[in-house]
């Protein structure tokens, strides 16, 4: 009798190149995602910088703009103290908180709250002591300080209007 030889099934040999394969995609499409993000990183950091730049220049450029347009003060720093004793003086202390810097007025306006008439008496003799006490300018000359008998700083603007910065 013939015998029917059967073949069994042909044995399926792994394709290891497959797999390799596959792993070095995956290896690659990883370091392209992380490289990727690493420009990505890079260039977001780089546009915050420069929108925090252009946001600092449009503030300067604000500041500038109403330290130009700010007329409250005189051409010297003891103008400037004259002009502040004489709104003092006067109780008009909207006037007076003006003389200051921009961002010192309302720290002004609101300090004359709850003060006593007392108070106030004694504040203006040592607002003319200043007057008649010699100061010093900045190296820049854009600052003045009196030290006597309380101190006073004064900032110029660059209108040439000068500011009380702190007293």
């Amino acid at each position: 009798m013939d015998q029917i030889q059967m073949n069994p099934m042909p044995t399926r040999k792994p394709k290891l190149w497959k797999f390799f394969l596959g792993l070095v995609a995956i290896v690659v499409f990883t370091f392209a995602l992380l490289y990727g993000l690493g420009i990505y990183k890079r260039w977001a950091g780089q546009n915050a910088v420069q929108q925090l730049a252009e946001a600092m220049d449009k503030a300067q450029k604000d500041e500038y703009a109403r330290e130009m347009a700010d007329t409250y003060g005189g051409k010297t720093p003891q103008a400037t103290l004259a002009m502040y004793i004489s709104a003092v003086e006067k109780k008009d202390y909207v006037l007076a908180s003006k003389y200051f810097t921009f961002g010192k007025q309302q720290k002004e306006l609101d300090s004359w709250k709850g003060a006593t008439s007392e108070n106030i008496a004694k504040y203006i003799v040592a607002l003319k002591q200043g007057l008649t006490t010699k100061g010093s300018y900045s190296t820049t000359k854009t600052e003045y300080v009196i030290e006597e008998p309380i101190i006073f700083d004064f900032f110029v603007y660059p209108s040439g209007i000068w500011k009380i910065s702190e007293i």
